[in-house]
């Protein structure tokens, strides 16, 4: 069965902003499996649904970051991992050694949001 989009979970702490996110991706004809609100749900979430692309903006430190980036490729290493962090410095970095395939540096654009989603996202 082919998929006619990539499937895509947000997760993030701040329900407002995961809803906000939710309907600009939906808005550009994105599919959002669904919204996450902390590490374990997220972690649930891949291994029961198998997203195409996980939206990862969780307020955690960067070393919790590095780990939930390494659990999740641990469940599933194809997914691609878009990191959404404040403008911390080196954390670019350490999120693509953990495997990440994109990072977006708050404030960020929706246009921006989407487009870098479109990079990373199998094609179907």
């Amino acid at each position: 069965m082919v998929k006619p989009h990539p499937s895509i979970v947000v997760a993030g702490d701040v329900p407002f902003l995961r809803s906000l996110v939710r309907i600009a991706l939906e808005d550009e004809g994105l599919h959002v499996l669904k919204e996450c609100s902390n590490p374990e749900e997220l972690l649930d979430t891949v291994r029961t649904m198998h997203p195409d692309v996980v939206l990862l903006d969780l307020n955690t430190n960067e070393f919790e970051t590095v780990r939930l980036i390494e659990h999740i490729l641990d469940i599933d290493p194809e997914v691609a991992i878009v990191a959404v962090s404040e403008g911390v410095t080196g954390a670019n970095e350490k999120v693509f050694a953990a495997g990440a395939r994109a990072y977006l540096q708050k404030p960020f654009s929706m246009y921006d949001l989407v487009d870098l989603i479109r990079k990373v996202a199998p094609v179907f």
